[in-house]
């Protein structure tokens, strides 16, 4: 029995020694993010307004970490019927995002896979919290755009896909009906035991929750560019503000979804630069998106560093738990 505890624990030690080492190589990647992003400090005029701006923006971006940890673990407690580790799974949320700054952008799930696997959540459950995940996220930032612009999101979809961009979509929603229904002819008795163990009144309030704090960080990030378009001398205006966050939230997600676009052009930034070139100008959607990955790079920063303060410190012992 000691034997099996001191493997376990060297086991545990291992495991912390390198998630600590993939946080340090997360900031080394994150102080690299910066430098490349080239941000010209030189055109500041008014530092104390600046700093303002620049920690409130923060701020905002640091709570959407700890809110979109929130609807993660939405998901776990769902799947595993653990609803009193809220606290914990923010912390690890917040240490693992990071992560994403490391090449191949996955390194965020490999510490948020092992907390769930504590949890006792099977690979298959895992799986399906990380795609329903997706599709909420997805799914919110569609209905926002359709709801604040829909001509905006025509105008975008037209760019990035051309004139036969229903044809696409029509094509991709047809793949997925019947990907959906072939899941459920092979595993349709799973998908009946699956429904029998877990609520599927506990199922829609999950998603319904999971929506609402997703758009809650969708406009919360696109406050950031309305403030930052204010800051910069544009006249707020309710009209102005509605396309500034939904021509975030349009980039957003078309930039998530779509793996690239022509001539090497990030998505995001087409996408940005041709819905709101037209409300602020092509100069200054230049130099607010370089001005908001910069607060997005220090939030995240930010927040890994505040997590700390919620780490339940436990009493010294010969074994943890």
């Amino acid at each position: 029995m000691e034997e099996k505890q001191t493997k376990k624990w060297n086991a545990k030690k291992i495991l912390k020694l390198v998630g600590n080492a993939v946080s340090l190589l997360s900031i080394v990647f994150i102080v690299r993010a910066v430098i490349v992003l080239g941000f010209d400090f030189s055109h500041v005029d008014n530092w104390p307004v600046f700093l303002a701006v620049v920690l409130l923006s923060v701020l905002i971006k640091t709570a959407t970490v700890f809110v979109s940890g929130t609807a993660w673990y939405g998901w776990l407690a769902y799947f595993t019927g653990k609803k009193d580790k809220l606290k914990e799974a923010v912390v690890v949320y917040a240490k693992a995002n990071i992560g994403k700054y490391l090449p191949g952008n996955v390194m965020h799930y490999v510490e948020r896979n092992l907390f769930a696997d504590k949890l006792g959540m099977s690979q298959k459950k895992l799986a399906a919290a990380s795609v329903l995940e997706v599709l909420t996220l997805i799914t919110v930032a569609f209905l926002m755009a359709v709801l604040v612009s829909a001509n905006q999101l025509k105008l975008a979809l037209i760019k990035v896909f051309g004139e036969r961009y229903l044809i696409v979509i029509c094509a991709v929603l047809l793949a997925g009906v019947i990907f959906v229904l072939l899941v459920f002819a092979v595993f349709r008795k799973k998908i009946r035991d699956f429904l029998k163990e877990n609520s599927l009144k506990e199922l829609v309030l999950t998603v319904l929750r999971n929506m609402l704090l997703n758009g809650i960080v969708l406009f919360s990030l696109g406050t950031i560019m309305v403030i930052l378009y204010c800051y910069m001398g544009g006249a707020f205006t309710l009209s102005s503000a509605a396309l500034i966050v939904s021509g975030y939230v349009i980039a957003w997600v078309l930039g998530f979804v779509v793996p690239g676009a022509p001539g090497g052009i990030g998505v995001r930034e087409l996408v940005i630069t041709l819905l709101l070139g037209n409300v602020m100008g092509e100069g200054m959607v230049v130099t607010l998106s370089v001005t908001h990955r910069l607060i997005t790079i220090i939030g995240d920063f930010l927040a890994y560093v505040l997590r700390l303060a919620l780490v339940e410190r436990k009493p010294a012992g010969k074994y943890p738990k």
